[in-house]
């Protein structure tokens, strides 16, 4: 177990060089100069080209690279171009509503996805059945926003059961962040657990064939015993797969979600950075979820040992 644990940190390093290059890339190749951007449209070339020298442009690419992997090291994630304020401070500010965000919804849609894939397998070709899978299909293919905005329209400004829009910390008020969260925690547990149904039913409907489950059945053990005991722990690997695939996806792609109801997350500051051109805090924001992302999905595989003892060979 040591060795495949230490095997799969190492293999960690070359990933992030890679996602460090690959985000660097990215926003130097993009259409626009950040020193035209933030000069304006009436400065000169003499306030372009002094702006170019103050953020480092003029300087050959491989040397901002060099200094600017030396930066994200020590943790200086660089400043706004525009409002001067440094990327740890925007994000110290915008992470709690996006943990919240995706804390909620991911324990929502394991929730919902693991009991309904049992249940679909194990009721295989019945009614239920169906009807578990129209549901996982119709969270697959129904757009995020699309069905955020009916959501919107049908419980707050309809029923006005929730706020239309906004976000409160648990800190200022337990009742009014509730309030606040739901509807984008039930959209994202939505599209979450559908593909956490289809793993699910997919995994335990291979393990249903498998000799020990029709043993354990002519034993005349508890169905419950093994459905949860052998069948789901058996087939647990894609399912913790498809899992942390989704915790990933949920902290780096809240866009959609935060945007929709107006919910001040990273996610919503990636789109704003993006569309204003801020290209620090776009080059800091997208090494830092990638990070994450790469870190969420080394855990993942980690876990793998710990649920079957086979992958340590």
């Amino acid at each position: 177990m040591t060795a495949y644990i230490i095997k799969r940190v190492l293999a960690v390093i070359p990933i992030l060089i890679f996602v460090g290059v690959v985000t660097f890339s990215l926003v130097h190749i993009a259409p626009g100069d950040a020193a035209n951007i933030m000069a304006g449209d009436y400065a000169g070339p003499d306030d372009v080209k002094l702006i170019r020298k103050e953020l480092g442009l003029d300087k050959p690419v491989m040397q901002q690279f060099v200094e600017w992997v030396g930066r994200t090291i020590r943790g200086d994630l660089g400043s706004s171009i525009f409002s001067g304020i440094s990327v740890i401070d925007l994000v110290r500010t915008r992470i709690g509503a996006t943990l919240s965000l995706t804390i909620t919804g991911g324990i929502l849609a394991v929730l919902l996805g693991i009991p309904l894939g049992v249940i679909a397998a194990w009721k295989a070709g019945s009614f239920i059945d169906r009807f578990v899978q129209i549901w996982a299909a119709a969270g697959i293919s129904i757009p995020g926003f699309w069905l955020g905005f009916i959501m919107i329209w049908a419980f707050s400004v309809n029923l006005r059961w929730f706020p239309v829009i906004g976000y409160v910390p648990p800190t200022e008020s337990i009742t009014d962040w509730i309030r606040h969260i739901t509807l984008p925690t039930i959209l994202l547990g939505i599209n979450g657990s559908a593909i956490i149904v289809r793993m699910t039913r997919a995994a335990l409907l291979e393990v249903f064939r498998e000799d020990y489950i029709r043993t354990a059945r002519s034993k005349g053990l508890a169905e419950s015993a093994i459905l949860f005991r052998h069948a789901l722990r058996s087939g647990a690997i894609p399912i913790i797969t498809v899992i942390g695939f989704l915790a990933a996806a949920l902290i780096t792609g809240t866009v959609v979600t935060e945007t929709v109801f107006t919910i001040p997350g990273l996610g919503r500051l990636v789109a704003e950075t993006v569309q204003t051109r801020d290209f620090p805090i776009v080059q800091s924001l997208l090494m830092l979820l990638a990070t994450v992302y790469v870190f969420v999905n080394l855990i993942v595989d980690i876990s793998y040992v710990v649920l079957d003892p086979r992958v340590r060979l």
